[in-house]
């Protein structure tokens, strides 16, 4: 479902004209995102939906009219490559394995659905949900952690390659804390973040300027 699209401005000043855009993409679906169960760290691989998923939206990038993509970057998580594969054969374009994409470590909720949480990890758990900066995962990463070390990545990219467009392939909780962090949300606005498997959100930076364009757009995967 396509979510929303437009423009966001979450900053109003910029020392540069030069757009840099930047297409992030969620993996197709694994029987783990399917059962909405917890998958940080585990290596779970595509269903066969999840790779149709990845085939329809390289297919609409190799369709999209004017869009030429300049680089595309990858969680080395086996569901994150596979759904990469795909696209960059469409764009005609090698995988940069990049490890601060990765997906946040759940600790202990690795593999367990939240309905199995629900007695042992109640708190915490109402906490995740909340979205409150305070959540401990146990033995796991806190969110904080994961905006730690995507941040400064996507700083990085945005300074070395400025006008350019880049698409960064991932997943659910690390792309909805990149993309909260760059519009200024808080943690608990951010769970209002739905992004859905094989979906594509757009995001341009002038400057310190940022513009939402378009966000959880999986109309590719209608047919």
């Amino acid at each position: 479902m396509h979510q929303s699209s437009g423009s966001m401005p979450v900053a109003t000043t910029s020392s540069s004209t030069s757009t840099t855009r930047l297409l992030l993409v969620r993996h197709g679906e694994t029987a783990h995102s399917s059962e909405d169960a917890f998958c940080g760290v585990t290596e779970a691989p595509l269903t066969e939906k999840g790779h149709q998923q990845a085939y329809a939206l390289g297919e609409r990038l190799r369709r999209s009219s004017g869009l030429s993509v300049d680089a595309l970057y990858c969680s080395p998580q086996h569901r994150a490559q596979d759904t990469a594969r795909p696209l960059a054969e469409a764009l005609g374009l090698e995988i940069q394995t990049e490890t601060v994409l990765r997906e946040i470590n759940f600790g202990r909720w690795e593999n367990r659905s939240r309905d199995d949480l629900r007695g042992a990890y109640a708190a915490e758990l109402d906490a995740w949900e909340r979205g409150s900066w305070m959540t401990m995962i146990p033995d796991g990463e806190t969110q904080q952690a994961v905006i730690a070390r995507i941040i400064p990545f996507v700083v990085d990219l945005l300074t070395r390659r400025t006008g350019q467009t880049l698409l960064l392939v991932s997943h659910r909780t690390t792309l909805r804390l990149l993309i909260s962090h760059v519009l200024n949300m808080s943690l608990p606005d951010s769970r209002s973040l739905r992004i859905s498997t094989a979906s594509l959100t757009e995001i341009h930076f002038t400057g310190d300027t940022v513009h939402l364009i378009n966000f959880n757009d999986t109309h590719h995967l209608d047919a």
